[in-house]
């Protein structure tokens, strides 16, 4: 059955408030200041969602969950910490839990072993949290984010082995 395509008309709301055309240097430069002066703590923000992963990677253990309902509870609390950390200068935390979300929403089904590195990441970025590691973290930082890639990358290539056999 083809299904018909639907065209919704733009709201040019925001337009008409703001006007077109390039943001003025000096407007972008007082708002760069204010972010880079931003006193706001961010851990607090970032402990909520990790308490809040940390108790569906427990659910999902305990069976409570289905994966389907794991698998989205997971993604919601990455996808609060990968669009929140970088605007208080926790990129390190906001590339982590980019690969992260990509290793989720990249995902059938989660099983055990998809748990096990869910659970690896909340710990990391629990400790970079913990020691208010801001920016990318350095070489620290770098080898936090291979061995994700690395962990995921494991991850498939095990998938794909099982499916070849």
């Amino acid at each position: 059955m083809a299904r018909r395509v639907r065209i919704i008309k733009a709201d040019f709301l925001l337009k008409d408030k703001i006007g077109s055309g390039a943001v003025n240097d000096d407007v972008i430069k007082k708002c760069q200041a204010v972010l880079d002066s931003n006193p706001f703590d961010f851990s607090p923000i970032a402990e909520e969602q990790l308490e809040r992963l940390q108790h569906v990677i427990n659910k999902t253990k305990e069976h409570k969950l289905t994966r389907d309902q794991a698998t989205q509870a997971m993604t919601e609390c990455v996808m609060q910490l990968k669009a929140n950390a970088p605007l208080f200068d926790y990129d390190l935390v906001g590339t982590l839990a980019n690969i992260m979300l990509s290793f989720l929403e990249s995902m059938s089904k989660i099983d055990d072993h998809a748990i096990e590195i869910v659970s690896a990441h909340h710990n990391t970025l629990h400790a970079i949290i913990a020691k208010k590691m801001k920016g990318h973290g350095g070489e620290t930082g770098q080898q936090f984010q291979i061995e994700l890639e690395n962990a995921c990358k494991r991850y498939y290539s095990s998938k794909n082995n099982k499916k070849s056999q």
